[in-house]
């Protein structure tokens, strides 16, 4: 069977973004601040929160799925880890300080490539649900939060939400990587 593009995007995503983090690295004003830190914890939290309730099946390879998941952060929009990785990369821009040109390519590009992958993800959801997925996605929109009544943590998971250390981890290792890069000239003079 024929591997469609959206499944080969959802597949090499996160290269993808590590590839476009390093190219913003190299061609990034390193400039840094304390409070240019803080601009990360938004996307860190909504993709922390998620993670509790999704558990490892966001960390696969394919677009899998061993249950419908329509608590916490997935009753009030269908993408959260998607929300929370748009706020990493604006973050990651805000931090970089990269010219307006890489700017525009990065929203593109994040843009087209969550299109493709949600839009894989949605198909793969609805032959897996049918009329209940279709029935959630009715009361649930893809990225802009309805108003939402009830508990957002009741089955909460804490031990699938740490699965997500390794996102924090490329975070760190991001702003290491440009508090080095602000370094350099102080080192070469």
């Amino acid at each position: 069977m024929k591997a469609s593009a959206d499944s080969i995007l959802f597949r090499i995503r996160s290269v993808l973004a590590t590839l476009w983090v390093l190219l913003l690295l190299v061609l990034a004003d390193p400039w840094i601040s304390l409070w240019s830190a803080l601009a990360f914890l938004p996307g860190l939290l909504i993709r922390f929160w998620a993670q509790g309730f999704i558990g490892h099946q966001s960390r696969k390879r394919n677009i899998t799925t061993d249950t419908l998941t329509t608590s916490g952060p997935y009753a009030i929009f269908r993408h959260p880890l998607y929300i929370g990785n748009g706020l990493l990369a604006a973050a990651g821009l805000i931090l970089l300080r990269p010219h307006w040109i890489l700017i525009c390519l990065t929203a593109l590009g994040f843009l087209v490539i969550y299109l493709f992958v949600s839009k894989a993800e949605e198909h793969k959801m609805l032959e897996r649900y049918g009329d209940k997925y279709e029935t959630y996605r009715q009361r649930v929109t893809p990225l802009f939060p309805r108003r939402y009544i009830g508990s957002l943590f009741r089955g909460f998971n804490p031990d699938w939400a740490l699965s997500e250390y390794n996102t924090w981890i490329w975070v760190g290792l991001l702003y290491l990587l440009a508090f080095l890069r602000t370094l350099l000239p102080a080192l070469a003079c």
